[in-house]
């Protein structure tokens, strides 16, 4: 076995490459400036020369607001990127591990969307990646395709980070409470893509409990002020979607029923709110020791 980890520099990818160090498995990473998933040719002489035997692509456009006027960079690599590594795959044998998102859903339904669920995107960046799933399963057989959502991880940009540097900074803060969905731990993701290396098909992998993202900015105070984190934060107001407008519609309700891959593992994802405290313990001590995650 040979783990190709694409976009390893992120905060999915860095997940990835901690664990599977951590498992000792034979694996190597690339970012885009390596290798680039959008140049088929590129790709494909890369699969074949490093002998991969899976894909794990954690590469992926993630500017939900920015893709509305990037549409075409959302497309080349989320949409043509996966295709271009089902390519690769299909040449050359490898398995293709990819992560899409909560974000193909309209959610404007009210229960736990399944895996089977008609898709119906809001937005530029929910379209681009519904296009790499479908890329991705009509090109090739060996392919397995992880939703999820709210991810939260070491290092990179995410809620919670943010939620922290805001808390230290500011008094007060207003965040919407009318968008449900389920935080997802990064490391929790890829322990558990780990085991559905060889699997084929759509699965779904959230933390338990579905929250809102008032609720989760509430429960990230209470841990943070018990960890005796700096914060200078007073008081959450709970305001509407229509109060704070972006460019990109997000889905009101975008819940992953994840029981397909429970019954797979054998067991339910622990609670979004486990999760989040080995993170904010983590993030802690990194701050008290001055060093950065990597």
């Amino acid at each position: 076995m040979k783990i190709w980890i694409c976009g390893a520099n992120g905060m999915l990818g860095s997940h990835f490459k901690r664990l599977l160090a951590q498992h000792q498995l034979n694996f190597i990473t690339t970012i885009g400036r390596q290798i680039d998933i959008t140049k088929l040719d590129d790709v494909s002489d890369f699969v074949r020369i490093q002998k991969i035997t899976h894909i794990i692509n954690c590469a992926a456009y993630t500017h939900v607001d920015k893709a509305e006027t990037e549409e075409k960079q959302a497309y080349l690599v989320n949409a043509m990127g996966p295709h271009h590594l089902a390519v690769a795959g299909r040449r050359h044998g490898a398995r293709v591990i990819h992560f899409s998102t909560d974000y193909v859903f309209d959610g404007k339904g009210r229960t736990p969307y399944a895996e089977e669920h008609p898709c119906a995107p809001l937005g530029a960046y929910g379209m681009s990646k519904l296009a790499g799933e479908m890329k991705l399963l009509n090109e090739y057989q060996k392919v397995c395709i992880m939703r999820t959502s709210w991810l939260f991880g070491f290092p990179g940009k995410n809620f919670v980070e943010t939620m922290i540097r805001l808390m230290t900074e500011k008094e007060q803060l207003r965040i919407v409470t009318d968008q449900v969905g389920r935080p997802t731990y990064c490391q929790d993701l890829a322990e558990a893509t780990l085991d559905l290396l060889n699997e084929e098909g759509i699965f779904h992998f959230a933390n338990t409990a579905e929250t809102n993202w008032y609720h989760f900015a509430k429960e990230i105070q209470r841990q943070a002020h018990a960890l005796e984190f700096p914060l200078k934060i007073q008081s959450i107001e709970p305001i509407t979607s229509q109060e704070y407008p972006t460019p990109a519609k997000r889905p009101s309700y975008s819940t992953l029923d994840t029981k397909k891959i429970e019954q797979r593992l054998g067991k339910k994802p622990r609670t979004w709110q486990e999760a989040l405290q080995d993170y904010l313990v983590q993030l802690r001590q990194n701050q008290n020791q001055g060093v950065a995650y990597a």
